[in-house]
């Protein structure tokens, strides 16, 4: 279990508002996982037929969205928590703060201990080192 990067040389606003050059890593993003992928490997890891697996995941999905709605985070095991937040303008008095107020909504996620301890486990390889060995 590895995650790809490569080196870039990038120029970095220093405090004071000069710059210089540093080199930083960056991630190799693979493709994505296509939902009929995610779907197949769930369903030979599990025994199950494949439209269980896609039944479940699309009921998952569509509750999930359901109680993000109604601003309730979900906890779901092994994985984490998912929970709506918001970015809203300040205003200079309580009358004048409303959902017009809002201008970000998103989701956070807080990884489950069990997934944190996964995510510690990751390598990180040198694409170009990689390149070089083939």
């Amino acid at each position: 279990m590895s995650i790809a990067y490569r080196k870039v040389k990038r120029n970095i606003i220093n405090p004071d508002h000069t710059t210089r050059e540093a080199w930083l890593m960056q991630q190799v993003c693979p493709k994505p996982v296509s939902f009929e992928e995610f779907v197949k490997e769930c369903m030979l890891s599990q025994g199950v037929a494949q439209a269980q697996v896609k039944g479940i995941a699309c009921a998952m999905s569509d509750r999930l969205r359901h109680y993000l709605t109604l601003g309730h985070s979900v906890q779901i095991s092994g994985i984490g928590t998912l929970r709506p937040v918001f970015n809203a303008s300040s205003a200079e008095s309580p009358e004048l703060l409303g959902s017009q107020s809002v201008h970000t909504v998103k989701v956070r996620f807080y990884p489950h201990k069990e997934f944190q301890e996964t995510l510690r486990k990751i390598d990180f390889e040198d694409v170009e080192a990689l390149n070089e060995e083939a």
